[in-house]
């Protein structure tokens, strides 16, 4: 059973990955794809100063940042790349006066840090350069390991490729990549029941928010896998915290 920080650390790179992935495309599609932030027109508005360019390349960023922390296999690269990303959207946000937009990006900001925090193991050889350092792969590190999760990056550079030109390939090929993804967290031996409920519906979630209008009463179905997700993260909190304290109470009984 993963612990409390696994768990967490996996539904922040699911929900970090959908969030930048989704926005890049829907930059991409002129706003026909379903996102939950991010304006579909940064292109149109930054055009109007020469900056055209620069917004394509924030949008494609967007899209392998994204891609990469749902992957599993490369979210820690996703996670580092998605730093100055996030830094230079609050500047943005921040410096154009945005009502409630730099709050929504600062969250954003502190939970890309906390990614980085539950692996800071990793980075100990920067602190101290003169000395070697074994790094240990970390529980979630065997998660992504399997051909799911190739197959789920190739469909998004399928979708990133299709996004500008017809938007029912890109949803033929987002979809179908969230469900390999999806397959690399679940096919996981690491993954218990209630786990594998936790982690699959995000991506039911995305798929209502990727479909949108096209589904009806999509709002309601979000709400209540958001709901779901909730409740049920509570109670795996709880038993995980109970799994944990479990051995420790045992060692200071037999002390």
């Amino acid at each position: 059973m993963l612990q409390n920080k696994d768990i967490l650390l996996l539904l922040i790179r699911l929900f970090l990955g959908y969030i930048f992935f989704s926005s890049g495309i829907c930059k991409l599609t002129g706003g026909e794809f379903g996102q939950l932030i991010g304006p579909p027109w940064l292109e149109e508005q930054l055009a109007q100063y020469g900056l055209g360019l620069f917004a394509k390349v924030v949008a494609v960023s967007q899209v392998l940042c994204g891609t990469l922390l749902l992957s599993q296999r490369f979210s820690l690269l996703g996670a580092i790349m998605l730093v100055p990303m996030n830094v230079a959207i609050l500047a943005v946000t921040v410096s154009q006066q945005w009502a409630g937009t730099p709050y929504v990006n600062t969250v954003m900001l502190l939970l890309n840090l906390t990614l980085l925090l539950l692996e800071r193991d990793k980075f100990r050889f920067l602190w101290q350069a003169n000395r070697s350092y074994q790094i240990s792969p970390s529980v979630t590190d065997a998660i992504g390991q399997n051909l799911y999760s190739w197959l789920g990056i190739g469909l998004c550079l399928l979708t990133l490729a299709a996004a500008p030109f017809n938007i029912f390939l890109t949803n033929a090929f987002a979809l179908p990549a969230f469900a390999a993804f999806a397959a690399t967290l679940l096919r996981s031996e690491l993954v218990v029941k209630l786990d594998r409920v936790l982690l699959a519906l995000p991506f039911v979630a995305m798929t209502f928010v990727t479909m949108g209008l096209r589904i009806p009463h999509v709002l309601w179905g979000l709400g209540g896998v958001l709901l779901l997700e909730g409740l049920l993260l509570m109670v795996r909190l709880y038993l995980g915290r109970r799994q944990q304290r479990g051995p420790v109470e045992a060692a200071a009984l037999a002390g």
